[in-house]
């Protein structure tokens, strides 16, 4: 019986596991590219950070500067098995460079705690905080800061 529930969680596995995905990138907005690889497009939500949306104040130029930085780039990503708002989330890189890093360095998003673990909060800039932080990113230390 150990080895039928040992194999039915090997098994399952894969769908919680990491991938990598590589193709050109296509911006949408701030913090949401499409990876149009070989076999399709990928709707990808950087891991991390939280961009103001396009109506919102910021948002423009975060996606201008994400267009900018990655449009039509050779982009790379790991996928880390979950989806956000039907998107796919991972950590994307231009030329070996993190995609969510420049745009939170450039000043146009913030970092989202609760999903980064604070992997951005070191280069999140000073006039960022007067970008909007989204509920599901402020965890009780973050809403302190």
């Amino acid at each position: 019986m150990k080895k039928i529930g040992l194999l039915c969680l090997l098994v399952s596995l894969p769908v919680f596991a990491q991938s990598e995905i590589s193709g050109m990138a296509h911006v949408v907005d701030g913090s949401t590219i499409h990876v149009v690889t070989d076999h399709g497009t990928i709707k990808v939500r950087l891991l991390g950070i939280a961009a103001p949306d396009n109506q919102q104040s910021g948002g423009n130029e975060a996606t201008a500067f994400l267009e900018h930085y990655a449009e039509g780039e050779p982009v790379h990503c790991t996928l880390d098995g979950t989806q956000f708002q039907m998107h796919e989330v991972g950590i994307c890189y231009v030329a070996g460079q993190d995609i969510a890093a420049a745009v939170i360095r450039a000043g146009l998003a913030r970092d989202c705690p609760t999903v980064s673990g604070g992997r951005y909060w070191p280069i999140e800039r000073p006039e960022a905080q007067k970008l909007p932080l989204p509920d599901y990113c402020q965890s009780d230390s973050a809403r302190h800061r």
